[in-house]
């Protein structure tokens, strides 16, 4: 049985990540029953994104085949950003990149570095990162004490030029009731805030 994506858009918040646990739990949405074969892994691309229950699935590690810097936590995520396989992804920042940095403080730069920072974190310039690589941003949760895990894919090109939509403005997934098991008892960083668009769902 070939494997498919459980959605494809972007992850954007908390709230988007429990509409997809919440799509799963019903069935509205596929959740992966297995570990990525190597020739499904071409499969993962921007926009990817998969859930999984650890126990139903049996994956305690995902894989993708993509070589990833460490991971940095942005809110309730984690992010990683795609490496340059050639040289594992380390980079020493060079006197010219330091400068190139203090010389792009005007307005429309911090614009675009805020922007950045909220789809990347602090994973800025520490590696040397794929050239229009992916990020990847991952969100676990435990239900009944199984691990819940999503794994989202996307560019920042494609979440700048709003190419991906994202869970909490699609249409038969925005006004799903979030079900209190995944509210309770989880150690979250940042307590999810559910937005509900009153005239989007009136809508539906």
């Amino acid at each position: 049985m070939s494997i498919a994506e459980t959605f494809h858009g972007y992850i954007e918040t908390t709230q988007d990540t429990l509409i997809m646990f919440e799509a799963c739990r019903r069935g509205l949405l596929p959740r992966i029953c297995r570990r990525l074969q190597e020739k499904e892994r071409r499969i993962v691309r921007s926009g990817s994104v998969f859930v999984f229950d650890e126990r139903e699935s049996g994956i305690k590690r995902w894989t993708d085949g993509l070589v990833w810097s460490p991971s940095r936590i942005l809110g309730n995520f984690l992010i990683y950003r795609e490496l340059d396989r050639r040289n594992n992804g380390k980079k020493s920042a060079s006197p010219i990149d330091r400068a190139s940095r203090s010389n792009s403080s005007d307005v429309d730069s911090s614009i675009e570095k805020n922007k950045e920072r909220a789809l990347v974190g602090s994973l800025t310039n520490s590696y040397r990162f794929k050239k229009n690589g992916l990020i990847k941003k991952t969100m676990s949760i435990v239900v009944n004490g199984v691990s819940q895990h999503m794994i989202s894919y996307y560019s920042k090109e494609d979440v700048l030029a709003g190419r991906l939509s994202t869970p909490s403005s699609v249409a038969g997934l925005a006004c799903l009731d979030i079900s209190p098991e995944f509210l309770t008892k989880q150690n979250f960083r940042i307590p999810p805030t559910l937005d509900q668009s009153f005239e989007q769902c009136k809508n539906i």
